[in-house]
């Protein structure tokens, strides 16, 4: 019975690896990412005080960077709910708003609970243009996985203005392996946003 836990960790490494594989010529950076009307910063938690975390203001400061390059026209800043009830796409527009962002050009998305739900709460918004999803390495694949997998155009830009410790990237790729059983179920099972 031992070799069972192996069969499974050998059959998640295999869906991680097709994922990237799958997405890698989607993922571009702040130079060469092409033009795009939305961009989605999908949320990343808050502090107790309601604050960005550092993981989630990396994704907001390269956001504005593309609207600061023309790279894009409106930022959705999809995210839920953080402790003592602070709301997450508010905190993200307070952040975006003291970086020089005029309030027009943001789009609060407060249902985004999870990435598979922003990207359906974000096919509300884009109809058929193409969507820039911002996030970091270790997230992109899966975001962009599922996005195709949902039939929205998307490439992914990787916020990397922030540098993490070895020990926080590695939970958060070991974190993204296994929520990829979870996200396929999602994927087979929830309506699709042509279907709501």
């Amino acid at each position: 019975m031992f070799y069972i836990p192996l069969i499974i960790l050998g059959g998640l490494l295999f869906l991680y690896a097709n994922v990237i594989l799958t997405t890698r010529l989607r993922i571009f950076t702040l130079e060469n990412v092409p033009k795009s009307k939305f961009t989605l910063v999908l949320g990343a938690g808050l502090d107790k005080i309601g604050h960005p975390t550092d993981i989630l203001s990396d994704r907001v400061e390269t956001a504005v960077k593309l609207l600061g390059q023309n790279k894009t026209t409106s930022l959705v800043l999809s995210g839920s709910f953080g402790p003592q009830n602070f709301s997450e796409p508010e905190s993200m527009s307070d952040l975006a708003l003291s970086l020089g962002v005029d309030r027009s050009k943001l789009i609060l998305d407060k249902y985004g609970k999870t990435t598979f739900d922003s990207l359906i709460n974000v096919a509300c918004y884009v109809g058929n243009e193409s969507v820039a999803i911002v996030t970091q390495n270790f997230h992109l694949p899966r975001a962009l996985w599922l996005a195709n997998s949902l039939g929205i155009n998307a490439y992914g830009v990787s916020a990397n203005i922030y540098k993490f410790s070895i020990f926080k990237t590695g939970f958060w790729y070991l974190r993204e392996i296994l929520a990829l059983p979870i996200n396929l179920l999602k994927i087979m099972f929830k309506k699709h946003p042509k279907n709501r």
